[in-house]
């Protein structure tokens, strides 16, 4: 869905203005640091898996600079699990807080994103993407986001209409700073959000406080 704003924004962009900033030219941006981990299903479709896993996370930085300035900066890629499929994102995200606690890769990363090609759904329980936990500056955001991938991803530049993958990494990001589900059908944070792509003005004003809050340690 493109939305009249972005469409707005866009060709503002085009004509080298920045009426559509969220913030102040001035406002400092925020920097994450991530570190990617990639699943058997993901890797088995696409030899260049390295390369795609970046693009996904470039493709949803352009979007939270863009209307946070907040910045997602890869640390790394890995292939995890090694061997072993889980197809369910909730022992997917047990085993990545197992086998990566947060205290021991702090200094490296501060979120870490674990892509999965399994057969899911974001409508089941069971399947659904999920983060750890909803982020907050009291207890500090959310350092582990599950985010299933449905097609081999190809990044296409700063102002291309995000895919439905990219939409569902928006969301689940969301919830790190903090965004909770609405029931506006037109919210991002809408439980069904298919291919909406703005957040509704209180997870906007949410985020927007919570963009510079520590990360949980």
């Amino acid at each position: 869905m493109i939305t009249r704003r972005r469409i707005i924004c866009s060709i503002l962009s085009a004509l080298s203005l920045s009426a559509c900033a969220v913030f102040a030219p001035d406002t400092p941006q925020r920097v994450v640091r991530v570190n990617v981990l990639v699943d058997v299903p993901f890797r088995a479709r696409n030899p260049r898996w390295d390369a795609e896993a970046r693009g996904l996370i470039e493709a949803a930085s352009d979007y939270y600079e863009r209307e946070f300035a907040v910045r997602l900066l890869t640390q790394s890629v890995t292939a995890w699990p090694e061997k072993e499929r889980i197809p369910s994102t909730v022992e997917l995200l047990a085993q990545v807080q197992k086998e990566f606690p947060r205290q021991a890769n702090a200094v490296n990363h501060d979120l870490t994103i674990v892509f999965t090609a399994e057969n899911v759904s974001r409508y089941f329980v069971a399947g659904r993407p999920r983060v750890d936990r909803i982020g907050n500056c009291s207890q500090g955001l959310g350092s582990y986001v599950i985010a299933p991938v449905t097609k081999v991803f190809s990044y296409r530049g700063l102002y291309a209409e995000p895919e439905v993958d990219i939409v569902v990494l928006v969301h689940e990001l969301g919830h790190i700073f903090g965004a909770e589900h609405v029931e506006d059908i037109n919210s991002l944070m809408h439980e069904d959000f298919g291919y909406r792509t703005e957040f509704d003005a209180k997870n906007r004003a949410v985020i927007k406080q919570n963009r510079t809050c520590p990360f949980a340690k």
